[in-house]
């Protein structure tokens, strides 16, 4: 399971409390996409702290990953 999907659990754990408005999809797949088509661009701070791991590609997948989870769980 992609990081960004027990973000929510790790919230609800703490006592947060989600909304059930199915309006979230939209709004997680338009935050999602937001890194798209250069999900990289994030990279840049990690890098500079020695995360050499964190290629084009991986991070193009982690997203893709995180979008298919997404749309497995809420779609």
């Amino acid at each position: 399971m992609p990081a960004g999907m027990r973000l929510a659990e790790h919230y609800t754990a703490a006592g947060g409390t989600l909304s059930s408005n199915p309006d979230h999809l939209y709004w997680r797949v338009l935050d999602a996409l937001a890194f798209a088509p250069d999900a990289e661009k994030v990279a840049g701070p990690w890098r500079e702290l020695g995360r050499e791991d964190l290629t084009s590609s991986a991070l193009a997948g982690r997203l893709e990953d995180y979008l298919a989870a997404l749309l497995d769980a809420y779609g």
